[in-house]
């Protein structure tokens, strides 16, 4: 049953980027036939065909590769070129045979005239820019009425994301040792620059921060360093009423090499499932129950917990403030004894000091304003391609998502939930929309680039440019693809 749920995801997960991808295209093909051009082929996905039918002289069709899609354009023929296949490249190439064989023949000869209608009408600067934009403004409008969908109705967070105040400090963390190619522990860098449970993050390397998942993104791709080279964070805290910066010095974790400092966030969370000869259950606490201090300790998360026990001295009883029944119970103090239980068996490694209870975190309804959640993508869209370019930051290309990699992620957020997966859909529209816009020539805004360049110039990029660098880019392009679709696989497995 597990695999038919699985495979059912996976088909949403397919449903919802083929969507995204015929969306994007859809806008160009709209703005083409408004703008009075000629379409040929209308494609999602690249390559050979796989199934596809003819209708008023424009072919639609569903191609092999799933990296994108395009809209033949024979008036474009930038556009063609960079967005179509062979069969496109053979077209045009035809096409220029029969413009070069205009110039041999007679002014007046019945052959010019002949060669003369093959020849598709010039279009202007205006119809190219309309027509390439299109594409990313569609995908934008697909996340407004997503976005508005998760306004109307709302979805859950956890409390957890939403805040700015730190509720676990990590002892120790792994650093990645690429000489060895495996991880070592060390002191958590949040541990070693002073950070407490409970304080608020305002601010990271001077960018106010809006939630938790904000102030993540800003750590992973942090560009500072120190005079000394090494990885440099500032946060701004506020402990106490009073602000204060300090510097923090992140280790790399994993083979992706990802900053991280250590740090978890406040959550608030209850007795969830209690295990039976337990510690929990025997000294009375019951399922709802809030967890607040621990020997008069404030618990700010979980891990604090968890941190807090495997700490404690063996043998030592602990006092456990709870609320009883969840926020609006009153207050009760256990005393109870932690049992050590081996969790892998075998693995004296794996050993834990518990009290037999299952966590669950709190949820809150939350109704973001559309234009601010597309900001925010827009933000996290910005900071991860200026820490690609950064010399100074960690990001790099393989730890961008190809389309294994996405189609993952999406079929993870369907099993969690719909409004979870609009929210996901959300994201990679707003991606989608920016890198198409970048003046790179396989893109939408290479299209735009030409066409604007050409317009400064007052005539034509010489033919022969064109094609070096389309071919030169379509190489990139999916040699890109391959090489973040390797690391998608290596996640996976």
């Amino acid at each position: 049953m597990s695999f038919f749920y699985d495979f059912a995801f996976l088909l949403v997960a397919l449903f919802a980027l083929g969507f995204t991808i015929f969306i994007h295209e859809l806008g160009h093909f709209l703005a083409a036939r408004q703008r009075g051009l000629i379409i040929k082929r209308f494609s999602i996905g690249f390559g050979p065909k796989i199934f596809g039918w003819e209708k008023n002289g424009v072919e639609y069709r569903i191609s092999m590769f799933p990296f994108g899609g395009y809209v033949a354009l024979p008036q474009l023929a930038d556009m063609g070129r960079l967005e179509g296949e062979k069969e496109q490249e053979e077209e045009e190439e035809n096409r220029m045979s029969a413009w070069d064989d205009i110039e041999d023949e007679d002014e007046d000869g019945e052959e010019l005239d002949a060669s003369k209608e093959k020849k598709p009408a010039k279009i202007s600067y205006a119809d190219k820019m309309i027509v390439s934009v299109m594409g990313a403004v569609f995908n934008i409008l697909l996340a407004f009425v997503l976005s508005s969908i998760l306004w109307f109705f709302g979805y859950e967070r956890r409390d957890g994301e939403l805040t700015t105040k730190i509720g676990y400090i990590a002892d120790t963390v792994e650093r990645w040792n690429p000489i060895v190619e495996q991880g070592e522990t060390v002191v958590g860098p949040a541990k070693k620059a002073g950070i407490l449970p409970g304080d608020e993050i305002l601010a990271v390397d001077g960018s106010p921060v809006e939630d938790f998942m904000d102030i993540q993104s800003r750590i992973v791709t942090g560009k500072l360093k120190s005079a000394q080279d090494r990885r440099l964070t500032k946060l701004t805290l506020l402990r106490n009423g009073e602000q204060k910066v300090v510097e923090v010095f992140p280790e790399v974790f994993g083979n992706e090499e990802i900053r991280i400092i250590g740090i978890g966030p406040k959550e608030t969370f209850f007795v969830k499932e209690l295990q039976p000869d337990m510690p929990a259950i025997a000294a009375g606490l019951t399922q709802g129950d809030q967890l607040l201090s621990v020997d008069g300790i404030k618990i700010f998360s979980f891990y604090h917990l968890v941190d807090y026990l495997m700490k404690l001295d063996d043998g030592k009883e602990i006092a456990l403030t709870v609320r009883k029944g969840g926020e609006n119970g009153l207050e009760q103090t256990y005393n109870l004894l932690p049992v050590v239980k081996e969790l892998e068996k075998g693995n004296p490694e794996s050993k834990r000091k518990l009290i037999g209870f299952s966590p669950e975190f709190k949820s809150i309804t939350t109704y973001p304003n559309p234009l601010v959640l597309i900001v925010s993508r827009v933000k996290d869209m910005y900071h991860t391609l200026t820490g690609l370019v950064n010399p100074q930051s960690d990001v790099k290309l393989r730890n961008m998502s190809g389309p294994v990699g996405i189609v993952n992620n999406l079929s993870i957020f369907a099993s969690i939930g719909f409004k979870k997966l609009l929210w996901f859909v959300v994201f990679i529209n707003v991606n989608l929309a920016i890198l198409n816009l970048l003046p790179i020539p396989v893109l939408d805004g290479g299209h735009m680039a030409f066409a604007t360049i050409e317009k400064i110039r007052g005539k034509p990029l010489p033919i022969a440019f064109l094609e070096r660098s389309q071919i030169l880019f379509i190489v990139l392009l999916f040699s890109f693809m391959l090489y973040v679709t390797f690391f998608d696989f290596q996640r996976l497995f």
